[in-house]
């Protein structure tokens, strides 16, 4: 199939438009569902056989920073975050006009430790210097059959008074899934 074919049939095939709800569990059945960057496992109590669902590599890997001794704060405002398409759903954990805060080591602690809060979730990751990089994700069901995993980023130089925030997914068990949608925007640092 040549590319042109190919884009044509991931463009008729459109973006997923709508969240299906989880399936009704099954009693016999213990799921256990993370976020990005942690497998997801199925054991069956009868059989006592535990499998893997998903792909393992992360979408999202949380480095380890420790917790510093001290912190500091600086509030965080969400502008504009269109997704790739109009058609697009984009399951972000931070939506245009939220407000959160960044806390972050600083004055000398020997941490790189930075937490960005919303309404939505956390992301977690690293500051140096004043560049700051952290992450988070979600995994979710769609109508397409297939499980999809997000891996959340924001970033930048805390000193330009603008950080990025950037969303991309992909399929992660399933086959024909549909095409895959992404988001950006500005998180502005106040």
């Amino acid at each position: 199939m040549t590319r042109a074919a190919l884009s044509a049939l991931l463009v008729a095939c459109g973006a997923r438009t709508e969240l299906v709800a989880p399936p009704e569990m099954d009693a016999s059945v213990d799921q256990v569902a993370h976020d990005a960057g942690v497998d997801h496992a199925i054991h069956d109590a009868a059989t006592d056989v535990v499998t893997m669902d998903v792909n393992p590599k992360a979408l999202c890997v949380l480095p380890d920073a420790g917790v510093p001794k001290i912190t500091c704060t600086s509030p965080l405002h969400a502008g504009f975050i269109p997704p790739s398409s109009s058609t697009c759903f984009v399951d972000t954990l931070v939506k245009t006009h939220d407000d959160g805060t960044l806390t972050y080591a600083c004055n000398g602690d020997p941490s790189t430790y930075a937490m960005a809060t919303f309404d939505g979730g956390t992301f977690l990751g690293t500051i140096q210097g004043t560049n700051v990089d952290v992450c988070t994700g979600t995994t979710f069901p769609w109508s397409d059959g297939c499980t999809w995993s997000s891996a959340q980023h924001i970033a930048g130089d805390l000193s330009t008074g603008t950080l990025e925030f950037t969303y991309a997914e992909q399929p992660i068990a399933g086959q024909g899934c549909e095409s895959a949608c992404s988001a950006q925007g500005p998180i502005n640092v106040p």
